[in-house]
């Protein structure tokens, strides 16, 4: 075998592993978008629920003005459902900014950045949890509590004790549990189960971004291989 015929070996043994490396990252990156279509999808579904909803508290705000307890309960769902839906676009605006033309070291920067994000989001929803059922329940069935409660007290008294005790300890309760979990490597069997399925961690935040931060990295991990 002369020189030629071996440079020309080389070149189409290096001609294929530059298909192979093309087409490994290609993979890669179509497991990653998808991943990430996933995740556009649920934001968008949270964010047009948010919307429902603050266009159906303006309409149930206009006219009970007047009532302070009403007007109350409307401004701090507003608060709340604005909170969630700007920390959904917050979330979309991070996605966005995925460029598999760049390095793989800036797209894991900007999904690790996401999961915090997600994380933050997820535990806001968490500890507003409560509260936000009860506006949402008033807004829903049109009920004012300053007239409710006094009716229930007279008849069932438990029943508004055993509801506002478990709105008032909700609030130290939730915070508890996150820093349980925060404390992941002291867990008993239960707690890392309570922990896995929280959607409050790192582990279990989401799992299509968990899928698409280990795609990632496989990329990033045969880029270095094959330098």
């Amino acid at each position: 075998m002369n020189f030629q015929d071996l440079q020309q070996n080389w070149q189409a043994q290096n001609h294929s592993t530059q298909m192979v490396v093309a087409l490994f990252k290609e993979s890669r990156q179509n497991k990653v978008d998808h991943s990430l279509k996933r995740m556009v999808f649920f934001s968008i579904l949270f964010m047009a629920f948010q919307l429902v909803v603050t266009a159906y508290t303006w309409l149930w705000l206009v006219p009970n003005m007047a009532n302070p307890v009403p007007l109350f309960s409307a401004i701090a769902l507003l608060v709340l459902s604005y909170i969630v839906f700007f920390k959904n676009v917050w979330q979309l605006n991070t996605i966005a900014k995925i460029d598999h033309s760049k390095p793989v070291v800036e797209a894991q920067r900007l999904m690790q950045r996401l999961k915090v994000q997600r994380i933050r989001h997820n535990r806001f929803i968490f500890i507003f949890s409560n509260l936000y059922f009860w506006l949402l329940v008033a807004l829903i069935f049109d009920i004012d509590y300053s007239v409710l409660v006094p009716i229930v007290w007279e008849n069932a008294a438990v029943v508004v004790v055993v509801h506002a005790g478990f709105a008032i300890l909700w609030f130290p309760l939730s915070f508890w549990l996150l820093r349980r979990y925060d404390k992941a490597g002291s867990l008993s069997n239960f707690w890392k189960k309570m922990e896995r399925d929280s959607y409050l961690t790192d582990a279990s935040v989401n799992s299509s971004m968990n899928r698409a931060l280990a795609h990632l990295d496989e990329l990033k991990a045969f880029e270095e291989e094959n330098e």
